[in-house]
């Protein structure tokens, strides 16, 4: 059971949220491929939080980026 917070402590929370957290929108069509559905129930099963997933797949593919951008400066092809 939660504790009901009073009017100065949500403004308190909200004030640290705004300035600690950068809050980026990701909208998917619901007829798409790769639905809202699909992306909790794989959070879900990977025992993850959606906002998890959406962290851990985001750093993954700027990780492979970083290699494609730096094999394509080199020359090396894999």
């Amino acid at each position: 059971m939660t504790m009901a917070q009073s009017k100065a402590h949500m403004a308190a929370t909200n004030r640290y949220a705004k300035k600690a957290y950068d809050r980026i929108a990701f909208d998917v069509r619901r007829d798409a491929e790769i639905n809202g559905d699909v992306i909790r129930a794989h959070a879900e099963a990977m025992g993850e939080s959606v906002n998890s997933f959406l962290k851990r797949a985001v750093a993954e593919a700027i990780e492979r980026d970083k290699i494609q951008v730096a094999e394509d400066k080199t020359g090396k092809e894999e």
